[in-house]
């Protein structure tokens, strides 16, 4: 019979730590929902959610039977795992763990003998060790490894991601000492589908930035190609298709106006940052990162070109933008290319909207971007940009529409639109 109240406490209820808190409840665990936010807190209570994947009545249902939600952090002394999935942004291009930080004190002054502690949120190889061990040990007085177990496990959610999702995504999971691997991979196998053991917490923190970095490599490589392709007249997407038919040796990746989410913008960062504490900067990586920044500029001189041809001048004219988030079929904006186009052209007195289905508002430079609700007025933009590929944006009769089409996605079939 376990000593304490609660077999899980998740800290930081966001894309990540709810979907956790949720699948644990419905695996039969009793779960504390530790959020430092009581707006979070109080709404999430009222089975309202702010997790685009989890629905009101998913997160309604966790409730009614072993999720708690608070903003007391007793609970984290009650708990026999905790795992922290707190966010880790860029603050001036550095890593800011201060929220890790801050999670990690609130477990230290509850902390009790045998209690498990798990680091979910994204950062870079030696984390777990160099910042969070010495955290709980100094202000606890108790042993990691000894008297309470740690490890590190990091998230592999895909928001908006129908077919993997948080049950059936592996799980790599590690711990400081063998005693930890063992309790940590005996508890997400109770809840995951999959679980890979990895043989310490400095290799599971790399999986997921190698995991990210991969992507950002890769997608700046076709950028750059679709660039060059375009100045020597050859097609691209054609090219892309064409290669994607090859079994082996090759996977497709494709041109866009840029890379968005708080993945592979962010993670290659965390990499570079611990690459040149030990004086060896990862060239090729920045090199990727460098042109995947640069993509919204060349939309931008892309649009002052096709407008140029039209005879348009750029300066006061209209645009609408298809689409601002990140990615299809979800509203998150976190660092969206959309974001930077719309900065640019608004420094060039461009008059901007925007029509996406999933995003309610769009503020950029502390200015409120005009929301069209329907597409009836679209011709009376001077372009059309289509960002973000949403399914919905099938129905859409393109050809019809008598604005300039620049389609930065390539993902529809438009005769005389202009693509990357």
């Amino acid at each position: 019979m376990s000593k304490f109240k609660y077999n899980l406490a998740v800290i930081g209820l966001g894309y990540v730590g709810l979907p956790l808190a949720i699948e644990a409840a419905n695996s039969k665990l009793k779960v504390a929902g530790y959020d430092i936010n009581e707006s979070v807190v109080d709404s999430l209570n009222k089975s309202m959610s702010h997790v685009e994947d989890i629905s009101d009545k998913v997160l309604q249902d966790a409730l009614s039977k072993d999720l708690m939600i608070t903003s007391d952090s007793s609970v984290l002394g009650e708990s026999e795992y905790i795992v922290i999935s707190v966010p880790t942004p860029l603050t001036d291009y550095q890593p800011d763990l201060s929220y890790v930080e801050t999670a990690t004190k609130s477990i230290a002054k509850n902390l009790k003998k045998g209690q498990i502690i798990i680091l979910e949120s994204t950062t870079y190889p030696g984390t777990t060790l160099e910042i969070v061990k010495p955290i709980l040990e100094k202000i606890s007085s108790l042993v990691a490894g000894e008297d309470f177990l740690l490890g590190y496990s990091p998230e592999r959610i895909d928001p908006g991601n129908k077919e993997w999702t948080f049950k059936n995504t592996p799980k790599i999971v590690s711990g400081i000492n063998e005693t930890s691997l063992k309790k940590i991979s005996e508890f997400y196998n109770s809840i995951i589908d999959e679980v890979v053991e990895v043989s310490g917490t400095r290799e599971a923190e790399m999986v997921k930035l190698v995991e990210n970095t991969y992507r950002q490599v890769n997608i700046a490589m076709v950028n750059e190609l679709a660039i060059l392709s375009n100045m020597l007249d050859i097609d691209i997407w054609e090219v892309v298709d064409a290669a994607k038919t090859k079994p082996f040796g090759f996977q497709s990746f494709r041109p866009g106006p840029g890379v968005g989410g708080h993945c592979i913008p962010i993670d290659p960062k965390y990499l570079s940052f611990k690459t040149r504490q030990i004086g060896q900067p990862v060239r090729f990586v920045e090199l990727a990162q460098e042109i995947n920044n640069s993509m919204p500029n060349y939309v931008i001189s892309r649009i002052s070109e096709l407008m140029n041809k039209k005879e348009i001048l750029l300066k006061n004219s209209k645009i609408l933008l298809l689409g601002v988030a990140y990615k299809k079929d979800i509203g998150d904006i976190r660092e969206s290319p959309a974001i930077d186009i719309i900065e640019s052209l608004l420094d060039k007195s461009v008059e901007v909207s925007f029509y996406d289905p999933y995003v309610d508002e769009l503020i950029v430079n502390k200015q409120s971007i005009f929301k069209e609700q329907d597409l009836e007025g679209v011709s009376n933009y001077d372009m059309v940009i289509i960002h973000t590929p949403h399914t919905s944006f099938n129905d859409i009769d393109f050809e019809n529409i008598k604005s300039l089409i620049f389609d930065t996605t390539g993902s529809f079939t438009i005769l005389n639109a202009e693509r990357i």
